[in-house]
């Protein structure tokens, strides 16, 4: 039997599963708020918030030219009140690009959101936010950067096709999306505070494939009926203040996606090495179950956030890769524009 008979049942397998359930996720996920939560938008002190994250892994098992690569920026800011004075609703849209393989299997999206964050006391000490993301993605590969034997010919050489059969495989797939998100925020006191969140992603399940459900009535491929699995997260994070120089903010993070499970726990330690300047040292390590040791490092500069991040991989693929994953860079900046307050000037005329 040839292979390439084989190859539309292989390539459905395949595409609806192992990539059906490949999604972003980044080491530093609170600096990445909106792929976090959709609930994160304007969730912050200023006028608005800018910022991106870039991830780089596996060069050393697949190569330099087809290394996994994830850049991803956004942009979110509070924008007007709620129904109530403490009340205020933001807005976010945000941009990502997933690129892995020798396929050069592309998952890009470009989404659009609005939170709105309730007072749940007086005080606004206590919010809880609820958000969704709406927006289109696309998944597609480069169909002539695929080879599959073809087997042996009627005189027993052995022959290979040079790419795909393209009237059994789409190159690319659109498809909107949406998704939302709910976090609970809370300040204890003038040193502690916490958040813990819940999201869903790919809530309505929206119909994509990378393979065709066979020829039309004009004999050209139909798009197939794959359905993207949800991908659940669940996320929280402390931060306290040990005295004036220290603050410590441990984190965890829970995804799951059809069937597949991440779990991060990590802490990150902040020094205040500047008070004058508003220069804060981060650093930290974290640990993602069955996979990787994170190390954490980066700089608080006033409204300014930098982050790196370095995987080192103690998994099955820990000789093949050199005990080496994925590195990452994320920055982040809050933009506070006030107006100036307007001081009438009182003169005091002395009694005599």
């Amino acid at each position: 039997m040839r292979i390439r008979q084989l190859l539309p049942t292989f390539l459905a397998v395949l595409f609806g599963s192992a990539l059906g359930a490949q999604d972003i996720h980044f080491t530093q996920y609170y600096m990445s708020p909106m792929t976090l939560n959709p609930a994160m938008a304007g969730k912050f002190e200023g006028t608005a918030r800018i910022g991106g994250i870039f991830r780089s892994q596996w060069t050393s098992v697949v190569g330099s030219n087809n290394q996994y690569r994830t850049p991803s920026a956004w942009v979110d800011a509070p924008i007007i009140r709620g129904f109530r004075k403490r009340d205020w609703v933001g807005v976010g849209f945000m941009l990502y690009q997933d690129k892995s393989g020798s396929a050069g299997l592309i998952h890009s999206a470009a989404k659009l959101g609005a939170t709105y964050h309730l007072a749940l006391d007086k005080k606004g000490n206590s919010v809880l936010s609820i958000g969704g993301h709406y927006g289109g993605e696309q998944r597609k590969i480069d169909i002539n950067k695929l080879q599959f034997g073809d087997g042996f010919n009627t005189s027993g050489q052995y022959v290979q096709s040079q790419s795909m059969d393209n009237g059994r495989v789409l190159g690319d797939s659109k498809y909107n999306d949406i998704d939302l998100g709910v976090v609970f925020s809370s300040r204890l006191n003038k040193v502690m505070d916490f958040n813990i969140g819940f999201s869903m992603y790919h809530v309505f399940k929206p119909n994509y494939s990378l393979v065709s459900s066979g020829g039309g009535s004009s004999g050209s491929p139909q798009q197939g009926f794959e359905k993207l699995p949800r991908r659940a997260v669940a996320h929280g994070q402390f931060n306290i203040a040990l005295n004036d120089k220290w603050n410590f903010s441990p984190t965890f993070l829970f995804q799951t996606m059809s069937g597949n499970d991440e779990i991060v726990v990590q802490g990150l330690a902040g020094y205040l090495f500047n008070e004058e300047k508003g220069i804060t040292l981060n650093m930290g390590a974290g640990y993602r179950l069955s996979d990787a040791i994170n190390i954490l490092a980066g700089v608080k500069f006033k409204d300014l956030t930098v982050g790196v991040a370095y995987d080192v991989n103690t998994s099955n693929l820990r000789t093949a890769s050199n005990y080496r994953g994925g590195f990452e860079i994320a920055a982040n900046y809050i933009i506070k524009i006030y107006k100036p307050a307007v001081v009438n000037p009182k003169v005091f005329c002395p009694r005599f």
